[in-house]
């Protein structure tokens, strides 16, 4: 794994942090993506203290900001010339709709956009890696909702959950689709499910949001953010998992995701809709 260079997004936090910190107590190089360079920083230190890996490095980015993000890759390409896993571990709790200096749904343009045009813009460290893998936390909650073209992020009518549910839908669609473009390059795409994990993401939520989080995670008993983690690092690093690519897991069983997200027509359509909205075409 010495050898071995993994990005790992939202990495100073919740799941970022937990497959950052065990990345790096596998001996690989960790670039940690974070918004927040005091968070990142502290994140940063701790872990390197934790694992004794002294090949992690902490680089800025916010992926609500396509900018932000082209500037990362750049600042990557420059000190790396492969890359052999991306994890794109990134979320953040929304209640009330509110927008991005792009013009872009908040919770849409970071779980789902920000991965799209960073993962489409590291391909070619990822081939240069190859076999090398993206992994994309997603979810179970993306079931009995589809991909409303139309309103596509909540500009016309406003609902939370259906809302989120969409963009869990989105990142397995493109998912799908990312494996069915790199298929024969060497480069693996899957999502999964890590089970219910204790984080951070409703510490800014509505203090009734919070409590339900809170009464949710007393009767649930869930994971720590280093065992939902470990099935992120797995599905990344599993040398039984070499090859296997456009499935969705659930931990680490592979299951079916919703009847909808594998519809091929739809996955098309949202990726040329991503590609008009990042300004750039993938092939």
């Amino acid at each position: 794994m010495n050898s071995k260079t993994y990005v790992v997004t939202g990495a100073n936090s919740g799941l970022g942090w937990g497959s950052a910190l065990l990345l790096a107590q596998m001996g690989a190089n960790v670039v940690m993506l974070c918004r927040n360079r005091q968070r990142g920083e502290v994140a940063l230190a701790e872990i390197r203290q934790r694992s004794g890996n002294p090949n992690v490095e902490l680089i800025l980015a916010d992926l609500a900001s396509q900018a932000s993000i082209r500037r990362f890759v750049e600042t990557f390409e420059s000190r790396h010339d492969k890359l052999h896993g991306l994890l794109n571990c990134a979320g953040i709790a929304t209640f009330h709709r509110r927008v991005t200096p792009d013009g872009l749904e908040v919770k849409f343009a970071t779980e789902y956009l920000g991965h799209f045009l960073l993962t489409n813009l590291l391909v070619d460290a990822l081939k240069a890696g190859a076999p090398s893998r993206v992994v994309t936390v997603s979810g179970d909650d993306h079931r009995g909702v589809t991909i409303d073209f139309d309103d596509l992020q909540g500009e016309r009518s406003w609902n939370v959950v259906r809302h989120g549910k969409q963009v869990v839908l989105a990142k397995i669609l493109f998912t799908y689709e990312l494996a069915r473009r790199l298929e024969g390059t060497g480069v693996s795409a899957n999502t999964l499910c890590p089970g219910l994990t204790r984080t951070n993401l409703a510490r800014h939520m509505p203090w009734y949001v919070r409590l339900y989080a809170a009464i949710r995670f007393a009767l649930a008993h869930p994971q720590t953010p280093e065992e939902g983690a470990s099935h992120i690092v797995w599905l990344a690093t599993a040398p039984e998992l070499e090859g296997v690519t456009g499935r969705y897991f659930v931990q680490r069983r592979e299951a079916k995701s919703s009847p909808e997200s594998y519809d091929r027509a739809v996955a098309k359509k949202l990726w040329e809709m991503s590609e008009a909205l990042v300004g750039r075409r993938f092939d």
